[in-house]
C-alpha cells in the first residue's frame, strides 16, 4: 500500500505523507513512491501547483524510518543506494518546473525536514518545531539539503542548526526565513487556500521561468546559464504574454490556464 499519496484536483497536485502511526517517518519504499509521484507529475500530469502535506496531527515528518535505517546501516552498498534514491527524489521535487508548498503540520526533522526544504514556500502550524540532527548522530547533511538550508536562512544560522542539532520553534523558523507563514490549527486550511488561490491567478510560464533562475543563481546544476538566460527572451513569444497584453489593452482581467 502506498504511504505517499498523490491525488489531482484540476490544476493542483496533492502529495501527502501517509504514515501518520509512525509520525510520518520515512523509508525506502516511500522515497520510491515519491520519486515516481514526480515523474509522473512532471511528465504526464502538469499542475500548476503541487501541496506537500502530511497526515495526521503530530507530525509532518519525524525524519528517517530508524528501524529501517539500522538495517540498511549492516550493508553498506544498499545504504549508498538509499542515499542515492534519496536525493533522487528530493532533487525531482525541488525541479519540478511548478509552483510547490510545504504544508508543515507539525514535527519537521530531518528527512522531513529536507522535503519542505525542496520546496517553494512552506506554510506551517505555530507548535510546529524544526530540527536537523545529523550532528548528534555522527552523520552530514547532504551537501544538496545543505545548500538548500545556507540559501533560505543564510550561513550563520545553517552552521546554528546543523552543528547543534537544536530544535526550531515555529515563531525562530519564521524570522528565520525557513517558513513563509505560521498559523492556527483551525485556519491552516484557508491559509493553504489562501496561497493557493495567488498561485493559480498568475502565468504558469512565468512561474516555470522565475523557479529555474532562481535555481540558477542558487547553484542548481540542472540550470545553467545556458539553458536558463534565453527564457527571458522567449517569454515575449509565449501565449501567456500575448493573452495578458491583450487583456491590458482591453482593460480587461487576464485569465491565465
Amino acid at each position: 500500500m502506498s504511504t505517499v499519496k498523490l491525488s489531482v484536483d484540476g490544476a493542483v497536485a496533492t502529495l501527502c505523507i501517509d504514515r501518520a502511526e509512525k509520525r510520518n517517518a520515512l523509508n525506502q519504499a516511500m522515497w520510491q513512491q515519491l520519486s515516481d509521484h514526480c515523474d509522473a507529475l512532471q511528465q504526464d500530469i502538469k499542475p500548476k501547483l503541487v501541496l506537500v502535506t502530511a497526515a495526521g496531527e503530530q507530525a509532518f515528518c519525524a525524519g528517517a524510518d530508524i528501524q529501517e535505517l539500522h538495517q540498511l546501516l549492516e550493508d553498506s552498498q544498499a545504504l549508498a543506494a538509499n542515499n542515492q534514491l534519496v536525493q533522487q527524489a528530493q532533487l525531482k521535487l525541488q525541479r519540478l518546473p511548478c509552483a510547490t508548498i510545504a504544508v508543515i503540520n507539525g514535527l519537521c526533522v530531518g528527512g522531513g525536514l529536507g522535503i519542505a526544504l525542496c520546496c517553494d514556500f512552506r506554510l506551517a502550524l505555530q507548535d510546529a518545531r524544526f530540527a536537523i540532527t545529523p550532528s548528534k548522530l555522527g552523520l552530514l547533511y547532504s551537501i544538496e539539503d545543505s545548500r538548500r538550508l545556507v540559501n533560505l536562512v543564510g550561513e550563520a544560522r545553517a552552521k546554528q542548526l546543523l552543528y547543534t542539532g537544536a530544535m526550531l520553534d515555529a515563531e525562530t523558523a519564521l524570522k528565520w526565513g525557513l517558513v513563509h507563514q505560521i498559523t492556527e490549527r483551525a485556519n491552516l486550511a484557508a491559509c493553504v487556500r489562501d496561497w493557493q488561490q495567488q498561485l493559480l491567478a498568475v502565468s504558469r510560464v512565468s512561474i516555470t521561468g522565475i523557479k529555474q533562475t532562481i535555481a540558477h543563481l542558487g547553484g542548481d546544476p540542472e540550470f545553467g546559464e545556458a539553458k536558463v538566460r534565453p527564457l527571458f527572451d522567449a517569454a515575449f513569444q509565449q501565449a501567456d504574454f500575448q493573452q495578458a497584453a491583450a487583456a491590458f489593452i482591453a482593460k480587461q482581467q487576464v485569465v491565465f490556464s
